[in-house]
């Protein structure tokens, strides 16, 4: 047989070896299907998906597979299977993507990492090494063993997305998703306040609206969701002021109305502090650049505009009609009076504060372990009540000690310093406005991330930084493509 007859067969004989087994899993599913009808229809559906996934090819599918784990990062637990909710599609996708690209290396794929990504990619894998050395001094293997589990999930999940969507087509379908996503958490969050309908995930499901007035959307409780909110404002306030398109501007201001209104409905007061961070630091960027005046005056727009909707609300006589108990959630006078008399949500966060730094401080440094703060806090014989440290700053240091929370620090500063660099001067419009939305996403989230109880499992924090090593690719390819060829 000649090399060319050879070369034919071959696919032939895939394709042979394709419909053998496409014949064999509808023969099991009709078998199935006599006594288990919904199993056989669940494997029915299964090998069409598998016939059609066939034909496509490893590195394509795999792109559209951290998207779509992505969004099923932000939708967590609500795709949860009903008799076991911790076993919900992003943990079930993670795995996948993680076992396909092992499979593709062994088949002798290639990855190949683009300029821009080595070094916060490195500064991440030492600080996942770091985490996982720390088993190595953890007195709770099983949480130290988790913590670092879902930071490898969480962490592969930024890395993927960098990799994934480095070319600004792939980068513009990557926003659209996460932009589709947001809508559908903002609707689901109106739907609670309006119908006062929740998903079964919420924490406040079933409370009485006067009591549980909050906005917990996709993310169970109002403090999650406040942080999904101010880390994805930016990306609005950015459209305004970085595109002429007034399609774009107009969703960037609805964008932005619908998100301040929400966060007012959640009472968080670090994320009140983190949205007013992030605007703040969008008129110092651009005030301070003499070629962006105009940006400068569409900025400063924006930020009356989030002013005069906010600061009345809070206050109790603004524009949204807010219940007299986020009234009083709001109030930082409140808050000052809990700490001084060492009562309440106040007491509470200055006693973890203090319980956090003894523990550094008695392990020389050396922090805990991964995931072992809550264990430590728990077994404190004055107990605050609350094991979570509410603090991420706080948990990263007390977990992996000085040296874990100076890698940390080193990642999210060369992403900082990163986007702010290619906000000004990336000759790339996309890359400019993922730059000037990463930098202030950052910036709010030095106070946006006292707000959950804990972020090593926040899917919109990873997405973030997912972004920023995005940011950086798709600025040195920009600068490449700009380089006079020699």
């Amino acid at each position: 047989m000649s090399v060319t007859a050879q070369a034919r067969a071959v696919p032939f004989r895939l394709r042979s070896r394709q419909a053998l087994g496409m014949a064999a899993a509808a023969l099991a599913a009709g078998a199935l299907a006599v006594w288990l009808p919904l199993v056989g229809l669940g494997l029915a559906i299964l090998a069409a998906c598998g016939a059609l996934l066939m034909r496509v090819p490893m590195p394509r599918l795999g792109r559209a597979a951290v998207v779509v784990t992505a969004v099923a990062a932000i939708l967590g637990p609500n795709l949860a299977l009903p008799n076991a909710p911790w076993l919900f599609a992003f943990r079930i996708l993670i795995v996948m993507l993680g076992l396909g690209a092992l499979g593709y290396l062994l088949l002798d794929g290639r990855l190949t990492i683009p300029a821009g990504l080595p070094l916060p990619g490195a500064l991440l894998g030492l600080w996942f090494l770091w985490t996982a050395l720390s088993i190595g001094w953890a007195d709770d293997l099983a949480a130290a063993a988790r913590w670092t589990l879902f930071m490898g999930m969480m962490g592969g999940l930024a890395l993927g997305m960098a990799m994934a969507c480095r070319t600004p087509r792939r980068a513009r379908m990557l926003l659209w998703t996460l932009g589709a996503t947001f809508g559908f958490a903002l609707a689901v969050a109106f739907m609670e306040l309006v119908l006062h309908i929740r998903l079964p995930t919420s924490a406040l499901l079933g409370r009485p609206s006067d009591v549980a007035f909050g906005a917990t959307s996709l993310f169970g409780n109002q403090n999650n969701f406040a942080t999904y909110l101010t880390l994805t404002l930016p990306y609005f306030l950015a459209l305004v002021v970085v595109f002429k398109d007034v399609r774009l501007r107009a969703i960037g201001i609805a964008g932005s109305v619908a998100s301040l209104v929400a966060l007012l409905f959640t009472g968080s007061k670090a994320n009140l502090v983190a949205g007013g961070l992030v605007l703040l630091g969008l008129l110092v960027t651009l005030g301070f650049d003499r070629s962006r005046r105009r940006q400068f005056g569409l900025a400063l727009a924006m930020a009356g505009l989030a002013v005069a909707l906010v600061v009345p609300s809070v206050l109790g006589s603004g524009l949204i009609p807010l219940p007299q108990r986020a009234v009083t959630k709001f109030s930082f006078s409140i808050l000052s009076e809990q700490v001084a008399a060492q009562q309440g949500s106040g007491a509470v966060r200055s006693s973890l504060l203090g319980d956090g730094l003894n523990l550094v401080g008695e392990t020389g440094g050396l922090g805990v372990g991964a995931g072992n703060a809550e264990t430590h806090v728990r077994a404190l014989a004055d107990f605050p009540g609350v094991g979570n440290l509410h603090d991420w700053w706080l948990e990263v240091l007390v977990n992996g000690g000085l040296i874990g929370l100076a890698i940390y620090v080193a990642f999210y500063l060369t992403l900082l310093r990163g986007q702010m660099r290619v906000a000004r001067r990336s000759p790339d419009p996309l890359a400019r406005y993922l730059g000037l939305a990463g930098s202030l996403a950052l910036f709010g989230f030095v106070f946006g991330s006292l707000g959950p109880s804990t972020a090593i499992h926040f899917a919109p924090m990873w997405i973030t930084f997912g972004l920023g090593m995005l940011t950086l690719v798709l600025a040195r390819r920009a600068a490449a493509q700009a380089e006079p060829a020699p």
